[in-house]
């Protein structure tokens, strides 16, 4: 069949944005996988090595969009539902024009206005496509059940990312900060049990993080976490035969001032 079929329509937004997810979540997986093979006791999120990844299938995934954007080749996102990329005659790219639409990708991705933009554009092309000089075409023919469920499926889809999107750029900090500060209030219990414990060894109160983890049954181990949980720089002690104040901030992104005390 040629490219240039007159049976080729637009691609509708929804059959484009689950296409582009689930060539996404090739990545997103490769991710995962490529960080426990590097550290399986490493998280998933929020680490050097994650940001290293990240930055090597952000550039592989432009690679993998450009290659097959162009010459016939259609990733395999596109193929699932039955989407090729073409230029404004129905004819594949070439090689320089899919280097183009791919790299382009992240300008739509500001704010994910680019690829929105597909929504009001009367031939469904979104800034990466306006760039190239390329149009998304659909083979198949659209409409029926499968189309409602593909409609459904994007609309799931595109809430989600919304909630994402408001989660890591409304909501995340302050959750992130929330629990920092709590568990950092938490941590002062067992300065207050050590303080304890060195007092009756001692007849005094301990004067540093250092003193204080003497009374500890694994010193190295308190160290590590109380530099964990707080900017170890900022401890303050004031402690005499009889009370004790410990004053030192959360390792959250106010440094919030947090504190113990006897009596």
């Amino acid at each position: 069949m040629s490219h240039n079929d007159r049976s080729a329509r637009k691609a509708e937004f929804s059959e484009r944005a689950l296409a582009f997810a689930a060539d996404y979540a090739l990545f997103a997986a490769a991710w995962v996988v490529i960080l426990k093979f590097l550290d399986p006791g490493l998280p998933v999120l929020l680490n050097e090595k994650g940001t290293v990844v990240i930055a090597f299938l952000a550039a592989l995934f432009i690679v993998y969009q450009a290659f097959f954007s162009c010459d016939g080749r259609v990733t395999i996102g596109k193929r699932l539902f039955g989407l090729r990329v073409a230029d404004a005659e129905g004819e594949p790219l070439d090689f320089g024009r899919a280097v183009t639409r791919s790299l382009s990708y992240l300008a739509s991705s500001i704010f994910t206005l680019g690829f929105f933009w597909a929504l009001i554009d009367p031939k469904g092309r979104a800034w990466h496509d306006l760039a190239a000089g390329s149009e998304v075409l659909g083979d198949r023919p659209a409409g029926g059940a499968s189309g409602t469920i593909v409609r459904l499926a994007a609309g799931t889809l595109v809430i989600a990312f919304a909630l994402a999107t408001g989660w890591s750029g409304i909501w995340e900090a302050r959750y992130l900060k929330l629990m920092t500060v709590a568990h950092a209030k938490a941590g002062l219990a067992e300065v207050k049990t050590l303080q304890a414990s060195y007092h009756l060894r001692n007849g005094r109160y301990a004067g540093s993080l250092f003193a204080l983890a003497e009374a500890s049954v694994d010193p190295r181990g308190f160290l590590r976490d109380m530099s964990a949980l707080y900017d170890v720089k900022s401890f303050r002690f004031k402690a005499d035969k009889t009370s004790y104040v410990v004053v030192t901030r959360a390792r959250d992104v106010d440094s919030t001032l947090v504190a113990v005390s006897e009596p």
